[in-house]
């Protein structure tokens, strides 16, 4: 095991009114060496006084274990949905995008936290918008020298090719801020999800000689399928879902995972690989959201930027310390 969640509710009069997870991340302290214990899950009433009994109660956890400062929200992971909604409250949630209320920020504030680091997402507004001809030209070159071929991934043979979204994004997110390699068995728990809803036609991987060299990973946006189905009872769930995948078309892509492998790059595939998930993606969808990034990742926005798109949602890491169990 790679962590261990303890979870928490709040209640007031058999209500539920909070709740939070206290995260050991055993993975994160062994890469980084230091004793940061980690917090998610978290919602809550508009109440300081809840927020801070929740908080407080994740930190004597993680204090009794010999942490000394709490990070967070992660659910459960920097892996998986990450950080707090902090603008574009309206906007509806992508796949995989956190959402929260607007008063959750002076809730956490509140109870001790100061923002460490912020991530953006980016909308891209792609029908009818072409390919900037730089990156036309570029990408153009590249095909014609480099004999590398794009293959949409294979769902029959789905666990091999998960492998190789595993060896590129551990490669090529190392660098991110408290990055933590995502274990193959996270991905393969994935499988049946992407089974049910991913489209192959926009999970590309770049190749060289039948030897992996690249991946751009987009997903449908399926929260449209997922909206509004609180109003729906338990037991119709299902059938409303599957119905829904049947009647209604998915108007947006997120991508979510862009990357070429160390030993591949300067090659130039970098323009060729975003033109192809660019183009591929346009063709079935009319805009997609990218990220999310560190807002100090200057050349992925920049990517972003040079093919039309703009910042449009902004989620922030916090952190605050914690005294010594007994102190």
């Amino acid at each position: 095991m790679h962590g261990t969640i303890f979870p928490f509710l709040a209640e007031r009069d058999g209500r539920v009114v909070g709740r939070i997870a206290a995260i050991v991340n055993r993975s994160h302290n062994v890469r980084y060496g230091d004793t940061v214990g980690f917090f998610g899950f978290f919602e809550c009433e508009n109440n300081p006084e809840t927020a801070r009994a929740l908080v407080e109660k994740a930190a004597a956890v993680l204090r009794e274990k010999g942490f000394t400062a709490m990070r967070g929200p992660y659910n459960p992971s920097i892996n998986d949905e990450c950080g707090l909604l902090v603008d574009s409250f309206e906007k509806p949630p992508c796949i995989g995008f956190t959402w929260n209320p607007p008063h959750y920020e002076a809730l956490l504030l509140a109870a001790g936290f100061t923002g460490v680091r912020d991530l953006v997402g980016m909308h891209l507004p792609m029908a009818g918008v072409p390919t900037p001809d730089r990156l036309e030209r570029l990408a153009n070159r590249v095909a014609a020298r480099s004999k590398m071929t794009l293959r949409p991934i294979s769902i029959k043979n789905l666990e091999e090719e998960l492998k190789i979204v595993h060896e590129v994004y551990n490669d090529t997110l190392e660098r991110n801020w408290g990055f933590v390699p995502i274990d193959m068995e996270d991905l393969l728990g994935a499988a049946d999800d992407m089974r049910a809803f991913a489209d192959p036609n926009i999970i590309l991987i770049a190749e060289k000689d039948g030897e992996p060299a690249g991946v751009a990973l987009t997903l449908p946006d399926f929260n449209q399928i997922l909206a509004g189905l609180q109003r729906v009872p338990h037991w119709l769930r299902l059938p409303v879902i599957l119905w829904r995948m049947k009647t209604r078309k998915i108007t947006e892509c997120r991508q979510t995972v862009y990357g070429i492998l160390p030993r591949f790059r300067d090659r130039g595939l970098h323009a060729w690989l975003l033109r192809e998930q660019f183009a591929r993606a346009r063709a079935r969808y009319p805009s997609a959201e990218l990220g999310w990034m560190e807002e100090n990742n200057v050349e992925i926005i920049a990517n972003g930027t040079m093919l039309g798109g703009y910042v449009n949602r902004r989620f922030r890491i916090y952190e605050q310390p914690l005294a010594p169990a007994g102190a």
